[in-house]
């Protein structure tokens, strides 16, 4: 016969032993499931770009069919301790150039560098080649997505 101290010392380590079991069997999990977000990833509309320390994320160009410019849309983080001049260059020599205050991101969407025009000959639904340049990293080549200014980007069209 078990005296009730001997069986709540049972119930303990059972229970003790279910815990135990139950995380690992939960933990175990990840193993076979690696999560999403130890990886980079787009997970927007728009791609990434990094020229050297300056990080471009997000971007689209938002164009009308038939327009003769698109407007540029993203964030443009600068980490650095100095500002920067970062150009966005087409294949066939349009140009567009923004200035990023130090250890800021900028949204090109709001503010004063809203409304970010380039040239781009490309319809929306395709995708147009730019080069991202920092007088500290050189040119970095990013293929973007043209989109149409509809939707979330109906306030995006060029002026």
């Amino acid at each position: 016969m078990n005296s009730p101290s001997t069986s709540r010392r049972g119930r303990a380590m059972l229970a003790t032993v279910a815990v135990v079991a139950g995380t690992g069997l939960l933990g175990g999990c990840q193993l076979i499931s690696p999560r999403q977000t130890d990886e980079m990833y787009d997970a927007a509309d728009g791609v990434s770009v990094d020229a050297g320390d300056v990080q471009v994320r997000n971007l689209v160009v938002v164009r009308d069919r038939g327009a003769a410019s698109g407007v540029l849309s993203g964030a443009i983080g600068n980490p650095g301790a100095e500002p920067v001049s970062v150009t966005f260059a087409t294949a066939d020599g349009g140009s567009a150039k923004v200035d990023v205050p130090a250890y800021t991101t900028l949204d090109m969407s709001t503010g004063d560098s809203a409304k970010v025009s380039l040239p781009v000959k490309d319809e929306p639904g395709s995708m147009t080649a730019l080069t991202v340049s920092t007088p500290a990293a050189g040119n970095s080549p990013v293929s973007v997505p043209v989109l149409p200014a509809t939707g979330w980007y109906a306030d995006y069209k060029a002026s």
